[in-house]
């Protein structure tokens, strides 16, 4: 139980709000009337805010939807472990892509000191990019999305074609083993897309939290990705599920 409504209160602040409906979608194991107690006893614990007919994040009623920072502050030590081991995948010389995220941002912060190409559409991505100077940072051109901390537009897909990237690295705001890897916007799975095509290795990063969401109305394929780097508390069948799609599970 403790597990389940943590995984609700994870997804209420990631998406900002979300009903009832979307919430059965996501746990289609859980009845309605237990969920409805697990959105009274977050709202009680004040992790939540309780809404009729679903639920909304402490930050959307303030009035940061879908806040950065707020989901910055979310699972820390599993961020931490995930950016740290997503790290030593990265070779001195390389060429890569850190796209926007959390997650992302950390493992930013966790870049070997070494020379390194990094490309990004990220805002919190960039500011956390050692100032070493052997590392050369670039941010793609366009439209920012204050509340992901993203740079988006087709001005990212014009350039993509004279870039190529030893190891692109992308967060998700969810996972499920029937489905692949969700995102919110047709615009952010569109860029994957194209960075996709231009990189020789795709690493999703994924905190154990996000198994499970079927409620992301965009999906990236399994058999797009090569590495998962998670926590050490991803379940085993989870992981076998990634592996038999001929991904590593790091």
């Amino acid at each position: 139980m403790k597990k389940r409504r943590q995984a609700v209160a994870d997804m209420v602040n990631q998406l900002g709000e979300v009903s009832l409906a979307q919430l059965k979608a996501a746990f289609p194991d859980v009845s309605e009337v237990t969920l409805r107690t697990d959105l009274r006893a977050l709202d009680e614990e004040r992790q939540i805010v309780r809404i009729h007919g679903g639920a909304r994040s402490i930050s959307t009623v303030a009035g940061n939807i879908n806040d950065f920072f707020s989901r910055s502050n979310l699972h820390v030590p599993e961020k931490k472990q995930i950016a740290a081991k997503a790290a030593s995948l990265i070779q001195p010389y390389d060429s890569i892509f850190i796209s926007a995220g959390s997650t992302c941002a950390e493992l930013a912060r966790n870049l070997p000191a070494c020379p390194l190409f990094v490309f990004t559409d990220s805002i919190g991505a960039l500011v956390e990019i050692p100032r070493h100077e052997e590392i050369v940072a670039e941010v793609f051109g366009g439209r920012f999305d204050y509340n992901t901390m993203r740079v988006y537009g087709s001005q990212i897909a014009q350039v993509m074609d004279s870039i190529h990237f030893h190891t692109a690295f992308f967060g998700t705001s969810g996972f499920h083993p029937k489905y692949g890897f969700g995102y919110l916007s047709i615009d952010m799975t569109d860029a994957l897309s194209k960075i996709i095509e231009r990189s020789e290795k795709v690493v999703i990063l994924m905190d154990s939290s996000k198994v499970n969401y079927t409620a992301f109305p965009r999906i990236l394929s399994m058999e797009k990705v090569d590495i998962v780097v998670t926590d050490d508390q991803l379940e085993e069948e989870t992981v076998s599920v990634l592996k038999s799609k001929g991904i590593t599970v790091i």
